[in-house]
C-alpha cells in the first residue's frame, strides 16, 4: 500500500467507525513513513550541538510551501511546525497537509523535528491523528497547547485539579508512547500546568522521561518569577526532561502601580545568553531549539535572520567545534 492509498484507507475507516481518528488507528492503516529507524538513530548519534529551528508561526501568513525557501535562505537548520487551527497545518487536514508539509521541508534539505500544537488532552479531536503521522514523518516530539483555567476545578478543588491535570499528562505520555513521539509541556507563565517546572514534576512521578518531556522557554520563567534570573531555577528543574527549548527575550518593566513585561528580539532583554546556553552544554543538551518572535518587528524576516545570528554565535561559544 502506497502513502496516498492508506492516507484514503484511513480516511474511509475513521468514517466508517465514526471517529475522528482521535484515540488509536484504524485496524490495517499503514501510517506515511520516510525516516526509517536506522536512519533516525543515526540522525540523533551525530548531532551534539542543539538545531536551530524557525518556529513557523513566525511567518504565519506565507504557506507552508514557500516557506521552505525562506526559513531555508536565513540559513535555519530546523523548522518547527505549527499545527493547529491558524497554524500552517489544520489538524483537520492532516491526511493531506501533513504529509505535503513534511515533504517540502524534506526536499529543501531542511528538518521537522517537532510539531506545535493546541491539544491539551490525548482525546482532543486529531491529537493522535497528528501525534501518529507527525512522528511517521520524522518529528520526535510534540509540543502541546496552553491549559485554560477554565477548564480546571476552581483553586479551591486543589487536589481534584492536580488529580485532573495529572491524568491527562499522563494519559498524553501513554499516547506518545504508541505513537513513537514525545509530547513536550511548555512552560509558561501563569498556566497551569506550565507556570512551575517543579509544580509539574510531582504531577509526573513514575512517568519516565522518555515519554514525557519539556520544552523550556526562559523569557516565560523570567515573567513567571519576575526576575531577570527567574529562569535559572526553572531550567535545573527542567533539566531531567528537557527535550526542547523555546527562545524568547523580554524586558521587565515596573511602572508606578505594576510590574509587567515585554519582549524582545534576542539579546536586547534581561536574560543572561552566555551563561544559559553554558548550562544548556553543560547538561550536553543537544535538541531542537525553536526562535520564536514574540515581539513585533517592523521586518519579520530581518528579525528572524538577526535573532538567528545571534543565537547561533551563542551556540558557538558554548560548543566549539
Amino acid at each position: 500500500m502506497n502513502r496516498r492509498d492508506a492516507l484514503s484507507a484511513l480516511s474511509l475507516a475513521a468514517v466508517s467507525l465514526g471517529k475522528t481518528f482521535a484515540q488509536e488507528p484504524p485496524p490495517g492503516w499503514s501510517p506515511p513513513k520516510r525516516l526509517t529507524p536506522e536512519s533516525t538513530a543515526a540522525r540523533q548519534k551525530a548531532r551534539t550541538r542543539p538545531l536551530l529551528c524557525a518556529y513557523s508561526g513566525n511567518l504565519s501568513k506565507i504557506p507552508y510551501p514557500e516557506l521552505s525557501g525562506i526559513v531555508g535562505q536565513m540559513g535555519y537548520d530546523g523548522v518547527d511546525l505549527t499545527v493547529m487551527k491558524g497554524g500552517h497545518v489544520d489538524p483537520s487536514l492532516y491526511m493531506v497537509d501533513l504529509d505535503r508539509a513534511f515533504q517540502v521541508f524534506e526536499d529543501a534539505g531542511i528538518e521537522v523535528p517537532m510539531v506545535t500544537t493546541s491539544f491539551t488532552s490525548p482525546s482532543d479531536t486529531y491529537a493522535y491523528a497528528v501525534m501518529y503521522v507527525s512522528a511517521q514523518l520524522g518529528a520526535r516530539f510534540c509540543r502541546l497547547g496552553t491549559w485554560s483555567a477554565q477548564n480546571l476545578p476552581t483553586p479551591q478543588n486543589a487536589q481534584m485539579r492536580a488529580m485532573m491535570i495529572r491524568n491527562e499528562l499522563t494519559q498524553f505520555a501513554t499516547t506518545g508512547s504508541h505513537c513513537n513521539i514525545v509530547p513536550l509541556l511548555a512552560n509558561h507563565a501563569g498556566s497551569l500546568p506550565g507556570r512551575s517546572i517543579s509544580e509539574v514534576d510531582a504531577m509526573l512521578t513514575g512517568v519516565p522521561a522518555t515519554a514525557f518531556g519539556y520544552c523550556f522557554d526562559p523569557a516565560q520563567a523570567v515573567i513567571e518569577a519576575n526576575s531577570a534570573t527567574g529562569w535559572e531555577d526553572a531550567l535545573q528543574a527542567a533539566i531531567p526532561r528537557l527535550a526542547a527549548v523555546a527562545l524568547g527575550d523580554v524586558v521587565l518593566e515596573k511602572t508606578e502601580n505594576e510590574a509587567g513585561a515585554r519582549f524582545c528580539p534576542l539579546g536586547e532583554g534581561v536574560i543572561d545568553w552566555k551563561k544559559l546556553f553554558a548550562a544548556l552544554a553543560a547538561a550536553r543538551f543537544h535538541g531542537p531549539v525553536s526562535l520564536h518572535m514574540d515581539y513585533t518587528p517592523r521586518n519579520s524576516a530581518t528579525a528572524m535572520t538577526k535573532d538567528l545570528a545571534f543565537a547561533r554565535a551563542r551556540v558557538d561559544e558554548a560548543w566549539p567545534l
